[in-house]
């Protein structure tokens, strides 16, 4: 069961709807030597989406290109209409904050794109996320559904749960599939679970490592992240 068959791509249009569950993401960059001052903020911005009524996650990212200096802003929405009708930022708490925060020289903006999930599901509470980037190729939009069942449930076995998220506008029109740990030891207990399936390792002659190869899209990145936690 390798990689090709684990992720497959989908076009954009297939799972849009109203009733699906929409996120606004925003990835910022610390600058060195603020990363204290920029949790401070970022921990004041989810306090008030809460105040809001806001489901937001903001995530700092452990690995991946730029480091522990990558932090990931996560607006959800249950739906385009309560997306539509969400005016948080205009209020007065927000507005003050939003100035302060560019003001602080603190994060520079690096990309701001929305993203659709295109699953019936989103993690429950995850300590530990995994995210891989799929650019879909040409031509293989059809087999989308049926791979990505496939490899949600392949995951799951193993105790992750997984999200499937297609970006839209201001993404790559890639895929992300996502894998959520309550913790990192349960992270690991999913891996060792992995690395020891049988199906697994017969398509991974050089077990534990994994091929990353697709016919029917590309792996453009990954990252790990873990979510601010505010009490």
């Amino acid at each position: 069961m390798k990689l090709k068959v684990l992720f497959v791509s989908l076009t954009l249009f297939s799972f849009s709807n109203a009733h699906s569950i929409e996120a606004d993401v925003w990835e910022y960059k610390v600058e060195p030597g603020h990363i204290s001052e920029a949790v401070e903020l970022f921990e004041e911005a989810i306090k008030l989406s809460r105040e809001a009524g806001r489901n937001t996650s903001i995530l700092q990212q452990t690995f991946g290109k730029d480091g522990e200096f990558k932090f990931h802003w996560v607006d959800f929405h249950d739906s385009l209409e309560a997306r539509a009708k969400d005016n948080a930022y205009d209020s007065p708490g927000f507005s003050d904050f939003i100035n302060r925060f560019y003001a602080s020289d603190t994060v520079t903006t690096v990309r701001s794109y929305s993203m659709t999930l295109i699953d019936d599901q989103l993690c429950d509470n995850p300590g530990v996320v995994s995210v891989y980037v799929w650019k879909p190729n040409s031509g293989e939009f059809s087999n989308v559904v049926e791979g990505f069942k496939a490899s949600s449930a392949f995951f799951e076995k193993h105790g992750w749960e997984v999200d499937l998220w297609q970006e839209n506008i201001g993404g790559t029109d890639s895929l992300q599939f996502v894998m959520c740990s309550k913790t990192k030891e349960d992270e690991a207990k999913s891996y060792t679970s992995l690395n020891n399936d049988e199906d697994w390792l017969d398509e991974q002659p050089n077990a534990p490592l994994w091929d990353s190869y697709s016919d029917v899209s590309t792996l453009i990145r990954s990252f790990e992240l873990d979510p601010i936690i505010v009490d």
